[in-house]
C-alpha cells in the first residue's frame, strides 16, 4: 500500500502546472515514477516525455474512455490540453465531457488512483529476469582515489536508490584505462567491499575491464536508498594513465571527486574533466585551467547531475620525484 500511495502523490505531482510538457521533466520525477518506466537510463527530457508517454498510454490501455481521456488531459498529453495550469486543462476536459469542473476533477483523481494502481500490481515495461545492472540509479557517488600508498587504490561510495522491488542484487564495475603507450597488457584488480555490500561473484571481461556482482544486506522496495562501499586496489605493478574519470551508464545525481597524490611525486599541473567524450581521452593531454593542490596534497572537485555516457574527473601530468 505504502508503493501504490506513493505512486499516487508522485503522479499527482507530476500533473501539476505544464504536466509532462514542463521544463525539466526528468528532475520532477519522484522515484516510483522514474523506476516505473526506468527514466534514469534516458539522456534527456525529450527521452523522459517520449519513455513516460508510451508507458501510460500501455498502463491505461484497458481503462474506459472518458477515464483515458482524463489522464491525458490532466497530463497535458491530449491534443488541445497544454495549458500552464492544471485548472485550465480540467476545464478542457469538463467541456469534452459535458460536465461540471468539480466532477473534472473527481474524474480526474479517480483515473490517476487506478493507474497508480496499475502500476503497482507489476504493469510496468521491462518485467522479468532480475538484471543487477537495472532496477536501481546512483543518487551520490563520492569516489578517493589514493595515489600515496604502495599500490593506487581507489574508494567508491554509492548512495543508490531502488527503482523496483525486491533489489536484492546490483553490479559494480572498474575499467583501468589503457595507458598511452598502448602496451599495458592484462591489469590484475581486487575488490573489497568495505560495507553495505557482499562480493558474490567477479570476473574479468577482456584485459582491462572487470565486473562484480553485490548482493545488498536486505531487499530494497522501489524508492528505498542504499549506501555502500567499495576499494579497488591495481595490483599489476604496471603504470596508469594519469586520471580519474567517471562515465555514468545509468543516472547519477551527484558526483564527487578527491585525488590524494603523494607528496614525494606531486604532479605538475591537475585540471577538471567536465562532460568530455569517453572517445578523446585516449588522445594526448591537453591541459586545462590548472587546480591547485591543498595542504594534504589532494585535489577535490564535484559534479551536479552528469550527464549519461560522457566522462568526467580528474586528469595530471605527472610530475618528477622529489629526494
Amino acid at each position: 500500500m505504502a508503493n501504490k500511495d506513493g505512486l499516487l502523490r508522485e503522479l499527482t505531482t507530476l500533473r501539476r502546472g505544464w504536466g509532462l510538457e514542463a521544463e525539466r521533466l526528468r528532475s520532477r520525477l519522484g522515484p516510483l515514477v522514474s523506476g516505473w518506466c526506468e527514466i534514469h537510463r534516458t539522456t534527456s527530457d525529450r527521452d523522459a516525455r517520449r519513455v513516460l508517454r508510451e508507458a501510460i498510454s500501455a498502463a491505461i490501455a484497458d481503462f474506459p474512455d472518458d477515464d483515458r481521456l482524463a489522464v491525458n488531459v490532466a497530463l497535458a498529453i491530449a491534443p488541445g490540453a497544454q495549458h500552464a495550469l492544471l485548472s485550465d486543462r480540467i476545464g478542457v476536459l469538463a467541456e469534452r465531457l459535458s460536465v461540471s469542473e468539480r466532477t473534472a476533477r473527481r474524474r480526474i483523481d479517480r483515473s490517476f488512483a487506478r493507474l497508480a494502481a496499475e502500476i503497482e500490481a507489476g504493469t510496468r515495461p521491462g518485467d522479468g529476469v532480475p538484471d543487477p545492472d537495472r532496477g536501481w540509479f546512483v543518487k551520490r557517488l563520492k569516489v578517493l582515489v589514493r595515489l600515496d600508498t604502495p599500490e593506487p587504490e581507489v574508494t567508491e561510495e554509492r548512495l543508490i536508490v531502488a527503482t523496483t522491488d525486491d533489489l536484492g542484487r546490483i553490479s559494480a564495475q572498474f575499467t583501468v584505462p589503457r595507458t598511452y603507450d598502448d602496451r599495458d597488457g592484462e591489469r590484475v584488480v581486487a575488490a573489497d567491499a568495505q560495507h553495505g555490500a557482499r562480493i558474490s561473484a567477479g570476473h574479468r571481461e577482456g584485459q582491462r575491464h572487470f565486473r562484480w556482482l553485490l548482493d545488498l544486506p536486505r531487499p530494497l522496495s522501489r524508492g528505498d536508498s542504499h549506501t555502500y562501499s567499495l576499494v579497488f586496489r591495481l595490483q599489476d605493478g604496471r603504470p596508469t594513465r594519469p586520471s580519474y574519470v567517471f562515465v555514468p551508464l545509468v543516472t547519477c545525481e551527484s558526483f564527487t571527486v578527491r585525488v590524494r597524490f603523494d607528496p614525494r611525486r606531486p604532479p605538475r599541473v591537475v585540471w577538471r574533466l567536465d562532460r568530455v567524450p569517453p572517445s578523446v581521452l585516449a588522445d594526448p593531454p591537453q591541459p586545462g585551467p590548472g587546480l591547485p593542490l591543498d595542504g594534504a596534497c589532494e585535489v577535490a572537485q564535484e559534479f551536479s547531475a552528469p550527464q549519461l555516457g560522457y566522462a568526467y574527473g580528474l586528469r595530471w601530468l605527472p610530475g618528477q620525484d622529489i629526494p
